[in-house]
């Protein structure tokens, strides 16, 4: 029988082309991820970088119950002395920063003017220090007032995600406390809203005036559920318009993050103002009458006393 002759191999000379097409496809993957990261969000690269600030600088806290003072036989901390301390504890760490240590100086000043306080006010102060001591010489809840007002500064990185409104669950043992204080006073109370100077624009909140007044909305429907009555609540969102520090460092900005709950030492939150009519609608004034002068009469004393004799 004949041998099959064996047919040669046919060698591929277009193997080359697999190669080169997967270098090519891993080339466009770079260049579209490339472009993709070029193309930064600015919105969303805020939320992502102040939450890993946050995350890496913000100290740890945490509610602790406080003891009543009348079982230590010492009488109650007040607003002031827990101020006092804060400032000593800050000049303590040895601040270099000659803003800071401006800052302290100013605090302790406007300690010297909390005498101002009227009896009232000075109550829910003295409350509030007691309950929220330990959050206080951590600087993320501060007291101001003076004879008409009483300002409760919470810190919004113990309220608040970073560019949202909607509160945390850490915020409500916070508020619900705060709550529990101000239930039973008739006092007037206005919720405003601060944020930084950094720029947010997201369908939600397209500025930072949405961002602030929706923060103070969030607080006031909070306080309205745990029994404040709604018409004693007002809120206010202010933006990044009124600063308290500086916003060139993130300990400023920190500071500027905040929500201020305004105490009136009246249970008015407006005041009501008489109505002004029009200037055409007012009634002319009359002319004033003439008076005549009048002559002076001799008093009956003396036309019956006699001529006294020379």
């Amino acid at each position: 029988m004949p041998r099959h002759k064996l047919e040669e191999e046919h060698v591929n000379h277009e193997r080359w082309l697999v190669s080169y097409a997967d270098f090519i496809t891993l080339l466009f993957a770079f260049f579209v991820v490339m472009y993709s990261i070029s193309q930064v969000n600015e919105s969303k690269y805020r939320v992502l970088s102040n939450t890993l600030t946050e995350a890496f600088n913000k100290p740890s806290f945490k509610l602790t119950p406080i003891q009543s003072e009348e079982t230590h036989g010492s009488a109650p901390t007040s607003a002031v002395q827990l101020e006092a301390l804060a400032v000593m504890e800050r000049d303590g760490q040895g601040e270099t920063d000659d803003a800071e240590r401006q800052r302290d100086g100013a605090d302790a000043a406007e300690l010297a003017q909390a005498d101002a306080l009227p009896q009232q006010l000075r109550q829910i102060s003295d409350q509030v220090a007691n309950a929220f001591g330990d959050l206080m010489r951590k600087q993320l809840v501060t007291l101001r007032g003076n004879e008409q007002w009483l300002e409760v500064s919470l810190s919004s990185s113990m309220l608040f995600g970073s560019g949202d409104a909607a509160l945390s669950s850490k915020a409500e043992p916070i508020l619900s406390k705060l709550a529990e204080i101000l239930r039973e006073q008739p006092n007037a109370i206005r919720v405003e809203g601060f944020t930084d100077n950094i720029p947010i624009a997201t369908s939600r909140y397209p500025s930072n005036w949405e961002l602030s007044s929706a923060r103070a909305v969030s607080v006031v429907q909070f306080l309205t559920t745990q029994g404040l009555q709604p018409m004693r609540l007002m809120a206010v969102g202010y933006g990044e318009f009124h600063p308290v520090a500086d916003n060139l460092s993130e300990s400023g900005r920190a500071r500027n993050r905040r929500v201020v709950l305004m105490i009136s030492a009246s249970g008015e939150v407006r005041p009501r103002l008489p109505r002004i009519a029009p200037a055409r609608l007012r009634p002319a004034a009359e002319p004033a009458a003439t008076q005549l002068p009048q002559v002076q009469q001799p008093t009956s004393a003396a036309i019956l006393q006699p001529p006294v004799p020379q």
